[in-house]
Formats: C-alpha cells, sequence, structure tokens
C-alpha cells in the first residue's frame, strides 16, 4: 500500500492532521511581511484565524528559524495558542520535518506565512482528498487555482523518507520538489480546480510591497461582509476591480513548491 493513512470511518479520523506554516522574518524582497497590518489584524493572524476554519485540522505549527529576529513568532505562537517549532533558515524541509515530528503529527498540510488568504473549502477538500484515499502526496495548487490560496498534503512518513534520500540543497528549501519530481517513488495526485476559481495568473501570494497594497484591497472590500471569504468572492472582486488586477501582474513568482 502507497499510502499511510487509516480511516476506521468516515467521522473517525486515527490521524493527525496539521497545518504547517513556514514563516521567517528576513525576506530579501519584504523583510516582516508577516507582521504587516490590515484592518487592525497582522498577515500571519489572518492565516491562522483562516486555517482555524479548516475542520479537518488537528494542530497548526509555526515553523520558523533559529534567528534571533524569529523570536517574533515565539510570541505570536503564545498569543494565538498555536504551536511554535524553530530550526535551519536553509534546510526547510528539515524544520518542516522535525516540527511534525516533535509535534507527533501523522499528515502535513504545508501553507507558506506568504498565503494569508489561502481557501479555507479548498484546503479541506485536499486534507479530506488525501484522507479518504491511498497517497502520499496531493497538492491543489498547480490547475488553475490563484496563486498564494492552495496547498500541499503529505505524510510525514514519506517527507522523512524523501529527506533521507539523495537530495539537493534547493530541495531542503523547496521542502516537496523532491517529492513531486519522484512519483514511481512518492504516490501523488494533482486535484483539479473547479472552472470557476481557475484563474492561474492572480496572485495573492504576499511576497513584494505592491502585493500587500492588493491584498489589502481585497481585505478591505470583503472581509467586512465575510471574514473568511474564498476564491470565488476573490474572482468576482478583480473582475469589478481590473485597475487593482494591474498592480502585481508582472510580479515574478518563484513558483508553488
Amino acid at each position: 500500500m502507497k499510502g499511510h493513512v487509516t480511516l476506521m470511518s468516515d467521522s473517525v479520523n486515527l490521524v493527525t492532521v496539521a497545518v504547517v506554516i513556514e514563516v521567517r522574518m528576513n525576506s530579501t524582497r519584504l523583510p516582516g511581511k508577516h507582521l504587516l497590518e490590515c484592518r487592525d489584524e497582522s498577515m500571519i493572524s489572518r492565516l491562522i484565524r483562516r486555517i482555524r476554519a479548516v475542520p479537518s485540522v488537528d494542530k497548526i505549527i509555526i515553523a520558523t528559524t533559529d534567528n534571533k529576529m524569529d523570536d517574533v513568532f515565539q510570541e505570536i505562537a503564545k498569543k494565538e495558542n498555536v504551536i511554535v517549532f524553530r530550526g535551519s533558515e536553509s534546510d526547510v524541509m528539515g524544520r518542516v520535518l522535525n516540527a511534525a515530528l516533535e509535534n507527533g503529527v501523522d499528515v502535513i498540510c504545508e501553507v507558506t506565512g506568504d498565503c494569508p488568504l489561502v481557501d479555507i473549502d479548498q484546503t479541506q477538500n485536499a486534507i479530506e482528498t488525501f484522507l479518504q484515499n491511498e497517497y502520499d502526496y496531493v497538492n491543489n495548487g498547480l490547475s488553475g487555482l490563484p496563486d498564494g490560496l492552495a496547498c500541499q498534503v503529505f505524510t510525514t512518513k514519506a517527507l522523512k523518507a524523501s529527506y533521507y534520500s539523495e537530495i539537493s540543497a534547493l530541495d531542503r528549501e523547496h521542502v516537496t520538489s523532491h517529492m513531486k519530481r519522484n512519483p514511481e517513488v512518492f504516490s501523488s495526485l494533482y486535484i483539479s480546480t473547479p472552472d470557476e476559481l481557475i484563474w492561474a495568473e492572480l496572485s495573492l501570494s504576499l511576497d513584494e510591497p505592491v502585493d500587500y497594497e492588493v491584498l489589502s484591497e481585497v481585505i478591505k472590500e470583503l472581509e467586512p461582509s465575510d471574514p473568511l471569504f474564498g476564491t470565488l468572492e476573490i474572482i468576482q472582486f478583480f473582475r469589478h476591480h481590473p485597475d487593482v488586477l494591474q498592480k502585481n501582474l508582472k510580479v515574478y513568482r518563484r513558483g508553488f513548491e
């Protein structure tokens, strides 16, 4: 059996599912971006609040670095009542793996701190799909869902096997690139995005100052009426605000890893 998840029934989950959020303060393009605020809430707190609304998530872990400047995430974790794990800045793969191992996590849902508006329903769907099937790795971000709204789900066991394979420094930086390159070893599923949510060129990822401007406009418009708005509402917003859409279209994105 390729997968490592066992269900007793649809309602009883025998595994521990955690969302692991990768964050650090010294971003080269937008330092301190996770602490930027909109409507009196930081981007990292907004992300945590949204993840709390995902029914299948048992734990939320902030995976940050040992750098002194990242002490702030220790305080945020305490305030938000979530777990914090600290590890290597360059070996992100090891940081995520050890965060899971130390906290008894069987299934990791990986979300980066650059994605404060991650889609709640699509995240729940990805986790449910993972739990109801026998895959090592599930990804919902490569079939048209706007950048910054997706997640990846995989077993801690698969990540550990990947980590102790012959991998490159780039693999250690991007966590799942080795698993994705080796589908003959790690059984994988790429979830199709519903037609009404497809807009691959649209980005809600927080990489540059102009991204913060765009995210702020979306949040100010949509959050008052629906604090947990989803992808469809975001797409409708941009259909009606093409001027906002143009602001960050030319920002270079490294790709969803």
